[in-house]
């Protein structure tokens, strides 16, 4: 198994990527990072000084795991500080990149070159989490993509999937009685008002479900947010022709596995792998854990996702 290293420059930066390739490979795997500052093996370095350095490594465990099974897999980083990305034109980076609309661009150059560099194998796309978006667009734009995957993928643009989330948390505490009915209702109207670029009211402190809108309003932040905003992932995945695989967690705290049914609705030929015991980046997380320790796992990521994967891609692809 070879695990190449390479890079792409595109629209001013320099993204690392790596082409991870067994021997006779059956088919070619691209897999797009989800959110955040993901360097080229899915690790986060800290955003802010004194926050952890997150290391699950999930995308270079994942096409390690798919390589043996004959699968080859490009994997590539994100901008941002600790990914390894260089940046080369900071002019024209900061115009490309503050609109979510970049990184299928990004994807669809990365496609390209995994195309070229293996010309006569079929192409698949796979998305984690906020990638799943990306991939999904992907596939609705290349018809020379025979399979997507869709990993810990959300059914609902960002704020709505935090605020939809987080109701769903307290009424399975048994805590949404009629008054957070009611602030969930709001919330979700300002919800649609930002992804509109409507006014929201000016002070939302009142209502528990809207801490976090003021962040989705700065202004270094409000251009990617906006433009995440106006894409509906289960109506775009609702879409696509293509074999589809939905790949959930069943301890995922940042994508629920409700997300799942949401996706086999909106597109029901969909085949869906669950996988009750695995959280975000698939490792066996013990039940209870909270967001933040559930996200410091460190361990291998299950094997069992990638086996899952590369059995569906060789029987859709055959």
């Amino acid at each position: 198994m070879q695990d190449l290293r390479l890079s792409l420059v595109m629209d001013g930066i320099e993204l690392p990527a790596a082409l991870t390739l067994p021997p006779q490979p059956l088919a070619a795997l691209l897999l797009i990072p989800g959110s955040l500052n993901s360097d080229v093996d899915g690790n986060f370095a800290p955003m802010f000084p004194g926050q952890p350095a997150c290391l699950p490594h999930a995308y270079k465990d994942l096409a390690e795991q798919l390589a043996a099974a004959r699968l080859a897999v490009l994997r590539y980083a994100k901008t941002g500080p600790g990914t390894g990305a260089l940046v080369r034109d900071q002019a024209l980076a900061a115009e490309r990149y503050r609109s979510f609309h970049q990184r299928p661009r990004v994807a669809a150059a990365f496609l390209d070159e995994l195309a070229r560099r293996l010309p006569t194998l079929p192409l698949a796309v796979a998305g984690h989490s906020e990638g799943a978006v990306v991939a999904t667009l992907l596939a609705r734009a290349r018809p020379d993509v025979r399979a997507l995957a869709l990993l810990s993928g959300p059914s609902k643009p960002l704020l709505h999937l935090m605020l939809w989330q987080r109701f769903e948390q307290d009424r399975a505490a048994g805590a949404a009685g009629p008054e957070a009915e009611q602030a969930y209702a709001h919330a979700m109207a300002w919800a649609a008002d930002y992804a509109a670029d409507r006014p929201l009211p000016a002070d939302l402190a009142h209502n528990p479900y809207a801490a976090m809108i003021p962040f989705f309003l700065q202004p270094q932040n409000a251009p990617y947010l906006r433009s995440l905003e106006q894409v509906d992932p289960a109506a775009e995945f609702a879409q696509v022709l293509q074999p589809a695989l939905i790949l959930q967690g069943g301890r995922d705290p940042s994508v629920i596995p409700e997300n799942a049914d949401r996706l086999l609705q909106a597109n029901p030929r969909a085949t869906v792998a669950r996988f009750p015991q695995l959280q975000h980046f698939y490792k066996r997380a013990p039940e209870g854990l909270s967001p933040q320790e559930s996200f410091a796992l460190a361990q291998e990521s299950d094997p069992q996702v990638a086996q899952a994967l590369a059995e569906w891609l060789r029987s859709v692809l055959a």
